[in-house]
């Protein structure tokens, strides 16, 4: 039921790194199976722009400095320097899940929007985000969501955002969350609801539970925790090393269980091991719901991740033209040789984590 469909294209030039020998470009156009859009494999292209995710440790060893002055999620300032819901919402001024601290956005990205503080420390390299401090963070989420449906039952969207450091759109530097909460879902939210109610008219399935029944023997296919299934999506939305989580059977954070928000936090932060192995200090993530005052039985929780260029003098962004304005994706490498590297680092991971 579910077509990956791949259309192969090569251009000839003459490659002044080959000595202006005829050299071939390929490049793969595929089509995201649920909903259409292109999305374009450069093969080779990883190799090309290695040199700008690296970090000059220097210069980010000097912005953490820099930046923890004045940190309003530090510990010793979080209280004096965040805003407090009013007390009709929360009589202590701030939602507490263990370290992770949840206060009202300041100048917020959706009406009813808040920020999720999740580590004590002002810096963590990605290694650092335990599954602890993440699942903190999540629960702490979750909590916020929790009782805004009890106040306002209209808000009934909740998404769940992690941008960390600039090079991801972040301008705090101190690990946190955003929890964005609408009366109406994002773009892509109402695009995966309504392709995915069009895919079970006609095909009778859930498609996020036939992604998974198809994927999991495949290449793309990564590993399973506590009822979350990982994988590299066949056409990434953005493209660099983007990886896919799929919480099946569940269609609303409200209906996750304390073992599938754990699932979801160890398998990110097992992501951000394998991109720290990699070089990689920045990364972008979001975990999708659908309305959460009903059960849909054509959809899934699911979360997308990928890591963003490194911290540089000259300074790189691999957001441009093609993705903002031509809604086009594309990835530098194939997908299926990420997840042949993240298989590989998971199988050497084991034998030093308790999973």
């Amino acid at each position: 039921m579910i077509h990956f469909e791949t259309v192969l294209k090569r251009s000839k030039i003459l490659n002044p790194l080959k000595g202006f020998k005829e050299d071939a470009i390929t490049y793969e156009y595929r089509r995201d199976p649920l909903t259409g859009r292109n999305t374009t494999v450069i093969k080779g292209m990883i190799d090309y722009i290695s040199k700008f995710l690296s970090t000059d440790e220097n210069l980010l060893n000097s912005l953490i400095e820099k930046t923890s002055i004045g940190c309003p999620f530090c510990p010793e300032k979080v209280m004096n320097l965040t805003p407090m819901f009013t007390e009709d919402f929360c009589k202590e001024g701030r939602i507490r899940v263990g370290n992770a601290v949840v206060v009202p956005n300041l100048l917020g990205h959706a009406e009813r929007s808040a920020v999720v503080v999740i580590s004590k420390e002002h810096h963590l390299k990605l290694d650092e985000f335990s599954p602890i401090s993440i699942l903190d963070g999540l629960k702490g989420g979750l909590e916020y969501v929790r009782r805004l449906n009890e106040v306002d039952p209209s808000i009934r969207f909740p998404t769940f955002v992690f941008n960390y450091l600039p090079p991801a759109g972040s301008s705090i530097f101190h690990p946190h969350m955003q929890v964005l909460v609408r009366d109406r879902p994002f773009y892509l939210t109402n695009l995966f609801l309504e392709r995915s109610k069009a895919f079970q008219e006609v095909n009778g399935l859930n498609y996020w539970h036939e992604l998974v029944r198809v994927e999991k023997p495949g290449e793309r296919y990564l590993f399973e925790k506590d009822g979350v299934d990982w994988l590299v999506p066949f056409a990434p939305l953005r493209g660099l090393n983007e990886v896919q989580a799929i919480v099946r059977g569940r269609s609303n954070f409200l209906e996750l269980d304390d073992s599938e928000w754990l699932g979801i936090a160890e398998g990110i932060s097992t992501i951000l091991r394998f991109y720290n192995g990699q070089g990689y200090v920045s990364f972008n993530a979001f975990i999708m719901s659908g309305p959460i005052d009903e059960h849909l039985d054509y959809f899934s929780v699911n979360l997308r991740m990928m890591s963003r260029p490194g911290i540089q003098q000259s300074g790189f962004t691999d957001a441009w033209a093609l993705p903002y304005f031509l809604w086009d994706g594309e990835a530098p490498e194939e997908p299926e040789v990420l997840a042949g590297k993240i298989r590989a680092f998971c199988k050497e991971d084991k034998k030093h984590t308790l999973w």
